[in-house]
C-alpha cells in the first residue's frame, strides 16, 4: 500500500466511491468526507480522479503478476507450474476487499477503458505468455493433451474472476450463504485444479 497514512485513507475511501458508483459517477468531494480529508489534500497526492483511480488499479495489478510470477517455481514439472499459478491467482483474489471486485465489475461493465490500459498490458499479456510457454511446453512433452493455450488461460481466468463475481452479487442470498461459506476458496481452487488437470492431461 501506499507510504502515508493520508494517502491510505484517501486511496481506501476512493475504493468504496468507485465501488459503488463507478469512475464516472464518483466524485471527489464525496472521496474527501469519506477520508476526512480537505479535498485539495486529495489533489496534492494525486493530480486528479483519474490518476487517483489509475493509482488503485495499477497497485492492484502489479501485486497480483508479482504474486503469481514469484510463486510458479520454474524447476516444477509443467502440471505443478499451472497448478501453482491457477492456485496464486485464486489465493491473491481471496484476499481481496469486496470492494475492489464490485470496482472491478463496473470497470468491465463500463466498457473496460482502464482495464485495457492498464490490466491488459501489465497483467493479462504477460500471464498468458507464461501459461501458453507452459502448456506449449507440456503439449510437447507430451504431458498435455493439444490443447489451445489461448483457450485454456480465457477459460480458466473467466471462471475464476465469474465465481468471484458471483461471491459478491449472492453472499446475502441462501445459495450464497451455502455456496460461498468459509471454506468457498479452499473448495473452489481444489476442484477447478482437478477439473484442469484431468481436463489436460494426456492419457497415458
Amino acid at each position: 500500500m501506499r507510504g502515508s497514512s493520508t494517502e491510505e485513507k484517501i486511496i481506501g475511501a476512493a475504493i468504496h466511491e468507485f465501488a459503488q458508483y463507478g469512475f464516472e459517477g464518483s466524485r471527489v468531494d464525496r472521496i474527501a468526507r469519506r477520508a476526512k480529508v480537505n479535498k485539495a489534500m486529495i489533489y496534492y497526492h494525486f493530480k486528479s480522479k483519474e490518476h487517483l483511480y489509475e493509482t488503485i488499479l495499477t497497485d492492484l495489478y502489479t501485486a497480483a503478476y508479482k504474486r503469481i510470477t514469484n510463486r510458479v517455481s520454474v524447476d516444477s514439472d509443467y502440471v505443478q507450474q499451472l497448478k501453482e499459478m491457477i492456485g496464486e491467482f485464486i489465493n491473491f483474489i481471496q484476499g481481496l476487499d469486496s470492494n475492489i471486485v464490485k470496482m472491478m465489475l463496473r470497470e468491465l461493465a463500463s466498457g473496460g477503458r482502464y482495464f485495457k490500459k492498464l490490466m491488459l498490458p501489465n497483467v493479462i499479456l504477460p500471464s498468458l505468455k507464461m501459461a501458453s510457454d507452459i502448456i506449449d511446453a507440456g503439449v510437447r512433452a507430451g504431458t498435455f493433451k493439444k490443447v489451445s493455450p489461448h483457450f485454456t488461460f480465457i477459460q480458466t481466468l473467466g471462471s475464476i474472476v465469474f465465481a468471484n463475481a458471483l461471491k459478491v452479487v449472492l453472499v446475502d442470498t441462501d445459495l450464497g450463504k451455502s455456496v460461498f461459506g468459509e471454506r468457498f476458496f479452499d473448495e473452489f481452487k481444489q476442484n477447478l485444479l482437478l477439473i484442469t488437470e484431468t481436463g489436460i492431461l494426456a492419457r497415458r
